[in-house]
């Protein structure tokens, strides 16, 4: 396939690899266009008609380079006036043979133009595919590209013929054709039925093939005397839902079944504390646990906590940078250290297990299934929790979550005040400076959230650096501190034990803080751009303050005017619910981007909705499992190699 070099820097600018990935950049909306009468035109609507020209093009020039185009058409034996703006080069010699003309209906026989044609009627008639730009791209390029690659290739099949005829799916080929160029909506319908069960089916049946099945374990024994010494060690009572939830997950370990479960729970709501006790009780059933975190900071958290509450049982953290490292690696390798909290590090050849039995995964969407999987091969037969605090209801977790069983703590601890949250409707601390005093004076700490790190990363977006030097000047003789995710491991390490030690006043930082931070001092967050971020993100970070028993209290700061961002900061407001707002976010933002992978543990599917398709990702669950258990059968050869290449297309 031969492409210009003008359609090559398309497919480079959007960051595809290759002209058949170019067709995964679907149209995000279509107009449709269909031929009426002209006495059944409303005002207001969109409308196609064809005529005659039946004036020259006269063009007005007002400042700048703005102008409009008045010219009238004749058609069906009706005079219509037709304007478009900023169309100077329309000439009357290229619609000698007519013209085509779509536009809105301004009043009787008064249309404003949206574009003008000298192509047939027929060939603007239908669904038009609009597909999202950058700069310097027309909408008409992105189409001629489809097009051209659509007629060079073919696509071979992956979906099995079995699961293709039972659910009447199009070919590969044919529905790409369609959701790129449908001639109507019930040809869309049907490649978007096919695409999303494509999509669906791939993604169960990548976690189904990058795991170890889950089937028998080893039954520990667990003592429940053991449990109960340390549940008397908390310096709080355990909610119905946290010992619920810590029963089923012990009930797993002792059974001769693997276990492979996905604890979920809101931003607070306790989760660190049973996969805590759960982890004891296997430790003292005689096997080691380690419990995998995502940051460095996150890990030294969870260090403190643990060492907190349970001083008597021995725990190391394990990072690139743990000191003392080779003396970690010899007790681990040896089994006189049984708990490890670490990061990515717990992955390397040299982490070697005397008898792991037990593995956590904090935030488990941050790790690929490999990740996971690497960890979770250390050991034989071990058992697996995995933690989440985006939850979504069962039911769709269910559906989404291949072999998985789902705990679910729900509400908060006991002694935990929810968070009071304000919409502030300016990006400025000018309105809540009082407040701000207010709680420095009684010797409490402030997080400060920004978008960006620094000046020019994203347009009209406050910046840490920015904010940093503006606060130093406004909060004179206050100690204010920065931090982000460009500074090392090391650095980060030293703001937080300095923040913790309550020797910063005012935390200026990104999302870096979203997990797992727990500064019982730091009772109050600033967010600036608030509308930059998910509901996910914001509950998240709302969910770092209010964590002793001093309420805590969110501004969320937005000079932003749209009727979305407003609905969306003030559900926030209104809601602690982290069920309601991760559905609302899909709701109102869509699924693409209120669950990315970065917000939340569910996958970013591109054409797929989690929640309107649930039935769809239901049944691809439950296929994708029947060819995991008959891979060797022939039929199943081609979506299998597909998806361990990680090759969405396969072209002939």
């Amino acid at each position: 396939m031969k492409l210009t070099d003008k359609q090559n820097r398309i497919i480079e600018t959007f960051d595809y690899s290759s002209p058949e990935q170019f067709l995964n950049h679907y149209p995000y909306r279509y107009d449709s266009y269909e031929a009426k009468s002209i006495d059944e035109w409303v005002e207001g609507e969109t409308v196609v008609f064809e005529g005659k020209l039946a004036s020259g093009f006269r063009t007005v020039r007002f400042k700048g380079n703005q102008s409009v185009t008045n010219f009238q058409v004749f058609s069906d034996d009706t005079l219509i006036k037709v304007s478009i703006f900023n169309r100077p080069f329309l000439r009357d010699y290229h619609y000698k043979e007519g013209i085509v003309v779509i536009g809105t209906v301004q009043s009787d026989h008064k249309v404003m133009a949206k574009t003008v044609t000298n192509k047939p009627l027929e060939e603007t008639l239908g669904l038009k595919p609009s597909y999202p730009l950058k700069a310097g791209i027309k909408n008409y390029e992105v189409e001629r590209l489809i097009k051209k690659i659509l007629e060079s290739i073919r696509i071979e099949e992956t979906v099995p013929a079995v699961y293709k005829d039972a659910y009447r799916l199009q070919s590969k080929q044919q529905a790409l054709q369609w959701i790129h160029r449908p001639q109507t909506k019930e040809q869309l319908m049907a490649a978007l039925r096919t695409l999303k069960y494509e999509e669906f089916l791939r993604y169960h049946l990548s976690v189904a093939l990058n795991q170890s099945g889950f089937s028998f374990g080893i039954a520990k024994p667990i003592s429940n005397d053991v449990l109960k010494s340390y549940l008397n060690q908390l310096p709080y009572d355990l909610t119905k839902s946290q010992n619920d939830a810590l029963s089923e997950i012990l009930n797993d370990i002792r059974s001769d079944q693997q276990m492979h479960r996905l604890l979920q729970g809101d931003v607070g709501s306790g989760k660190t504390v049973v996969a805590f006790l759960s982890a004891i009780s296997a430790i003292k059933a005689g096997y080691q646990v380690v419990f995998m975190v995502p940051t460095e900071i996150l890990m030294n958290q969870h260090l403190a906590a643990f060492k907190s509450l349970f001083p008597d049982i021995t725990v190391v953290g394990l990072s690139q940078n743990t000191e003392e490292r080779k003396i970690c690696l010899e007790g681990i390798r040896t089994g006189s250290v049984s708990f490890v909290i670490g990061t990515h590090a717990v992955l390397t050849e040299d982490v070697i297990f005397n008898n792991l039995g037990y593995v956590i995964i904090d935030e488990q969407h941050r790790f690929g299934v490999r990740q996971r999987q690497t960890l979770i091969d250390k050991g034989k037969m071990v058992d697996v929790l995995m933690m989440s605090a985006t939850p979504i209801p069962r039911t769709l977790a269910n559906s989404l979550y291949f072999d998985l069983s789902v705990s679910t703590i729900s509400g908060y601890p006991s002694h935990r005040k929810l968070t009071e949250t304000f919409v502030i409707k300016e990006n400025s601390l000018r309105s809540i400076i009082d407040d701000l005093n207010h709680v420095l004076n009684e010797g409490e700490q402030i997080y400060v959230v920004c978008a960006a790190i620094e000046e020019g990363e994203r347009p009209n977006v406050k910046n840490v650096h920015d904010i940093y030097k503006n606060l130093s000047q406004v909060f004179k003789g206050r100690h204010v501190g920065m931090l982000h995710g460009k500074m090392t491991s090391f650095e980060k390490d030293i703001v937080m034990a300095t923040f913790n030690a309550g020797n910063i006043d005012i935390l200026v930082t990104t999302t870096v803080i979203e997990v797992g931070v727990d500064v019982h001092n730091a009772n109050t967050m600033v967010i600036y751009n608030a509308e930059q971020f998910g509901l996910a993100t914001l509950h998240q970070l709302r969910g770092r303050v209010g964590r002793g028993r001093i309420q805590g209290c969110c501004f969320l700061l937005s000079s932003s005017d749209t009727d979305i961002a407003e609905a969306r900061l003030n559900a926030l407001a209104s809601s602690h619910d982290g069920f309601e707002l991760s559905m609302m976010d899909m709701r109102m933002r869509g699924i693409g981007d209120a669950l990315g992978f970065r917000q939340s543990g569910v996958p970013n599917f591109i054409l797929g909705d989690i929640e309107k398709d649930e039935k769809i990702l239901y049944q691809a669950k439950i296929d994708a499992k029947h060819i995991s258990e008959d891979k060797e059968n022939p039929e199943y050869k081609a979506i299998i190699n597909s998806v361990l290449s990680q090759d969405y297309f396969k072209t002939t």
